[in-house]
């Protein structure tokens, strides 16, 4: 029997989100002994790990190695050489205590690409060569918005901020099959976080296929700049130069990239027809038949409803697993007491993760689970349902929080990441789980699965007592506060203060061009759009149409659409700009814009749905300023940022609120990159574009939503081109008023 099968368990009756109050800069409160001072003698003992491998060298089980040896560093350039191609591999199935044979595309034969690990101020170099075979004529090219030319592909380095034009972060170039190269150069600026980014392929049309067959890796920023220098680093203090013991030996780190590969078996070569269990829609595979990614239909947007009324989206109806790093159910050891980093990055295209971590008990209770054998201690059977082991989080999708958020379940959506400190008090075995919950806090529509999400396990944690390290006793909140103190020896009272209530304060995130404890809440906003998400039914009700701009994607399959507040259409008596590759039809703002943003999901007249949707926007990240209940029309935060009391966890039992939403209750003012977005809830965001102009992608990070059109792009234009534009302009008036005399 499985983990997936067996490992039930209900939310537990009172876990809570708590989130640290902090001397940010929402607080705005000044040490004014901290002002201009240097400590150039500071005893600090941080000691910068000397290559990537001493991170996780003194953990207890090996680390992923594939195609590390395609990555190098000299001096400040790292380089990456990535093959694309089908590749033979294996992914274990838990349910059939089996191998599964799988031909998927990926990167250098990797069901998880290679880690790239790089610095600010370094440039990264990856050279991408696409060994992909020619796609079928039937297959490419289709209309736009609508899945196809899957072996054509580019790449995007998630949440970095890097240049998106020419070998930058640039995902409008193609790089086609059978030999097509592309050298991506990035320079990253010495200004840039330090935290856990990922990549992955990102081609319109073949976006999702892409990262649901692996092409994805992890991408970490290493943190070097100390207190006592963040005069020369332009005030940037990393939260990674504390994270070490009193020798200064750091913390041990996992980089967890979870993936979601909905492989499935074909009746025939063309992948038209999926196979499926007649009576209960499961997919199926002929013993020793190969696996793959091939049809967007059926591999993501399908479902099935059974005679008992119950309806099973295509994720649940696949019977697959979350991997970690391309495995299955990995096992981890750990130490009673010792402190680990956990950068987990949510690489999944269609499903949410509420990841929990809880103790695993030896039982006959009705939660039983068999371990597999190659994790097994003792053949007892066992229940995934002891108490939760706390995660503190100190950084969302790569940036460092103001404060640490505690918190029992943590829910991440695809592309998003979060870099939690994690201590065992007890040894024993645990459960990491993809814990249940209800429908509307995850990505998945109700219609499509009005059950709610059932759990399963992710990963097993076996955790060892040495018998030396008493202090694991004591609680997790005492551990972390324990290595805040140590890792801070040698730096001034007030910072050492700060660290000990969660406040991360002088180690925090703030804007480029900005100082530290500055953010965007008393900037002049140049520009409030709107981003609205949708779904078009297919085919579309008598009498609607599609906003100029918008191609028709497939009827075969469910179109999405997107509005930005504009002036061009106008959509259901609003001035709307919408979703659309069309050059003509892009959001412009300059260098130096403030924008606030309102980001939510609506209908839009006849034939459009809601259902929840990511925001996700590259090169430049956004700062919640607010999350608003449309229902009320008030803010979900109290002053000072607290969530109000009704939307937080709650006892089991009461998730069929509509106003249950824990997972934003620790989002007051914490910058990130992609963002929930759900019925009846908008939230507020603002962004600068200080730098780099070009043209920054902005989309549904449900991936196979953005392959039907949920995509556009703000074009971010240069002070040169605005005057140019200006000169244009007015060399225009001149030749028209000249003409004019001339009539």
């Amino acid at each position: 029997m499985s983990l997936h099968k067996f490992c039930w368990m209900e939310a537990l009756a009172s876990s809570i989100l708590f989130c640290f109050s902090s001397a940010s800069a929402h607080a705005q409160i000044m040490f004014p002994e901290a002002k201009d001072r240097d400590f150039p003698t500071f005893n600090h003992a941080f000691r910068e790990p000397s290559h990537p491998g001493f991170w996780s060298s003194h953990l207890r089980e090996a680390q992923s190695t594939c195609g590390a040896d395609t990555v190098r560093r000299s001096g400040k350039t790292v380089t990456a050489d990535l093959t694309l191609a089908y590749s033979h591999n294996h992914i274990w199935n838990p349910q059939e205590n089996a191998n599964d044979p799988v031909r998927l595309r990926s990167y250098n034969g990797c069901l998880a690409a290679p880690t790239i690990v790089v610095s600010p101020g370094d440039e990264l170099r990856i050279n991408l060569q696409n060994s992909l075979p020619v796609d079928p004529a039937s297959d490419c090219p289709k209309t736009l918005n609508t899945p196809s030319c899957f072996n054509r592909q580019n790449l995007h380095l998630h949440g970095m901020h890097v240049s998106p034009e020419g070998h930058g972060d640039n995902v409008m170039h193609t790089v086609m099959p059978a030999g097509g190269a592309w050298d991506y150069r990035y320079a990253i600026p010495a200004t840039h976080a330090a935290g856990t980014f990922w990549y992955h392929a990102h081609e319109h049309g073949a976006t999702s296929i892409g990262v649901a067959s692996g092409e994805e890796g992890a991408l970490i920023v290493r943190g070097r700049r100390r207190y006592a220098d963040r005069a020369r680093n332009d005030g940037v203090v990393d939260i990674d130069t504390v994270l070490h013991d009193r020798y200064g030996m750091p913390v041990a780190e996992r980089i967890m990239l979870f993936e979601q590969i909905p492989y499935g078996c074909f009746s025939d070569a063309s992948h038209r027809t999926l196979l499926q269990d007649s009576t209960t829609g499961t997919w199926t595979c002929p013993k020793g038949a190969e696996g793959g990614v091939e049809n967007f239909r059926s591999q993501f947007i399908s479902s099935r409803t059974n005679a008992d009324g119950t309806r099973h989206d295509a994720w649940m109806l696949s019977g697959r697993y979350t991997l970690v790093n391309g495995e299955t159910q990995p096992v981890l050891h750990v130490r009673v007491g010792e402190v680990e980093r956990w950068r987990m990055i949510a690489g999944g295209g269609h499903d949410t993760l509420n990841v929990q971590i809880v103790k695993a008990r030896f039982g006959d209770g009705e939660k039983r689970l068999r371990l597999p054998l190659y994790a097994r201690h003792s053949s007892a059977e066992m229940t995934c349902d002891g108490e939760a082991v706390e995660q503190y989080e100190i950084a969302a999708d790569g940036l460092t929080r103001q404060n640490i958020s505690r918190k029992d379940i943590n829910y991440l959506y695809p592309g998003q990441r979060s870099d939690a400190l994690v201590t065992f008090r007890q040894p024993g075995l645990y459960c990491v789980i993809d814990q249940g919950g209800d429908t509307l806090n995850t990505i998945i529509p109700l219609r499509s699965r009005p059950q709610g999400k059932s759990p399963s396990v992710i990963a097993v944690v076996s955790v060892d007592d040495d018998n030396t390290a008493h202090s694991g006793r004591q609680s997790g909140t005492t551990q972390i506060r324990r290595l805040l103190q140590e890792g801070s020896e040698g730096l001034p009272a007030f910072v050492k203060a700060r660290l000990a209530g969660f406040d991360l304060s002088d180690f925090a995130y703030f804007p480029e061009g900005m100082q530290p404890g500055q953010d965007l809440s008393d900037l002049s906003v140049t520009h409030r759009p709107t981003a609205f998400f949708a779904a078009l039914t297919m085919p579309l009700a008598s009498g609607a149409v599609l906003p100029p701009g918008q191609a028709m994607p497939d009827t075969g399959i469910n179109g999405m659409i997107g509005l930005i507040q504009n002036e061009l259409v106008t959509v259901g008596g609003a001035s709307a700009l919408p979703f659309s590759m069309d050059p003509t039809h892009i959001y412009h703002v300059h260098l130096g814009d403030v924008d606030e943003w309102r980001i939510g999901t609506r209908t839009m007249g006849a034939g459009t749905t809601t259902g929840q949707h990511v925001f996700h926007i590259h090169v430049n990240p956004v700062e919640i300023m607010d999350i608003i209940d449309d229902s009320t029309g008030e803010s979900i935060f109290m002053p000072g940022g607290r969530c109000k009391l009704q939307y937080r966890l709650q006892e089991a039992g009461s998730t069929d609120d509509s106003t249950y939403s824990p997972e934003f209750c620790d989002q007051y003012h914490v910058f990130r990159d992609s963002l929930f977005v759900k019925p009846g809830f908008e939230t507020v965001v603002r962004t600068r574009y200080e730098d780099f102009p070009g043209d920054a992608m902005l989309h549904c990070h449900i991936l196979d939503h953005e392959d039907q059109g949920m995509m556009t792009y703000v074009s971010i234009d240069s002070d040169q081109t605005r005057q140019m534009s200006a000169m244009s302009a007015a060399g225009m008036s001149t030749m028209e008023h000249e003409h004019s005399g001339e009539m």
